[in-house]
């Protein structure tokens, strides 16, 4: 072969690679400086990842505060641990009773947009189905005539969606728009129902992401439930490999907590005492379950 045949075969090569890089790997755009929390119920985000997202905003990052489910259940608004709050009450029984299932949604909803306020991030509610809600006095379960009756607003249960392809594009969606660096779940097969269901929701919408070479970095979820059990700390599968500082964000974290008022206060001050007994309060863990950028 001669010298000028080698250097035209180089030569095409060259030109070639970046098509090949887009089209068998990774999508030569980056992510955005966008951190996306998901959190299944309307105070979930503060709990998944208060601090992170604090922190992330106040080094330039976009946040945004998802919210699942449409929260129509879930609000006893009889009293609140805060000192001098208002006795919120539904009647004059010593009891505690849940506001009806549309009031408690606009509550809820109305609290995590304070929140998210707080955070200074941006609230998104994707208003899934929960799989109960309640009828002042009476709960109401899926499957049931009165649930059918009753015809309750929104998207399908999350636990249905995770099998619905259509559902899986809607989440999907969010990711193509907004192209996160950084997405936090709950911890997949999580301690609750709707928890681990909206984790395993946004986990196939972020592999289809990748799969389509959309920009996005990494999904990152928390160290609950059965993770943190000690045999799950001993093989390695529980163990962080994130973990986060947010000493200087608790105060913020906490502030956004305290907007869920309907939720006992939204584990605000009462939450705080307790996790000053915590040696890891300042610090928020997480574990890798898919990095695009590898």
């Amino acid at each position: 072969m001669t010298n000028i045949h080698r250097l035209r075969r180089c030569t095409f090569f060259i030109l070639l690679m970046p098509m090949m890089v887009t089209v068998f790997g990774q999508s030569s755009i980056q992510p955005r400086k966008c951190i996306l929390v998901f959190g299944a119920h309307a105070d979930d985000v503060e709990s998944l990842a208060g601090g992170t997202i604090a922190k992330y905003i106040s080094n330039g990052y976009e946040g945004i505060y998802v919210g699942v489910v449409n929260n129509l259940a879930g609000c006893s608004l009889n009293r609140t641990p805060y000192f001098n709050a208002p006795p919120f009450t539904v009647s004059d029984s010593p009891h505690e009773y849940s506001v009806d299932a549309l009031e408690t949604s606009q509550i809820r909803e109305e609290e995590a947009r304070e929140a998210a306020a707080v955070l200074g991030a941006k609230p998104i509610f994707l208003y899934y189905d929960e799989p109960w809600f309640s009828m002042g006095r009476k709960q109401v379960d899926y499957g049931t005539d009165l649930y059918y009756q009753y015809d309750p607003p929104g998207r399908p249960t999350v636990g249905l969606s995770t099998y619905l392809d259509d559902e899986v594009d809607f989440v999907f969606q969010l990711l193509k728009q907004y192209e996160p660096e950084i997405v936090i779940i709950h911890t997949l097969g999580g301690e609750k129902d709707d928890h681990g269901n909206s984790g395993y929701m946004m986990y196939q919408a972020f592999k289809k992401a990748m799969r389509e070479h959309v920009s996005v970095g990494k999904l990152w979820m928390t160290v609950n439930g059965w993770l943190a059990d000690s045999n799950a700390g001993k093989s390695g599968r529980g163990k962080p490999d994130v973990k986060i500082d947010i000493k200087d964000f608790l105060k913020i974290k906490y502030a956004a907590y305290d907007k869920h008022v309907s939720q006992n206060g939204g584990m605000g001050r009462e939450y705080v005492i307790r996790q000053k007994t915590r040696l890891n309060e300042g610090v928020e863990e997480f574990i890798t379950v898919l990095d695009n950028n590898r």
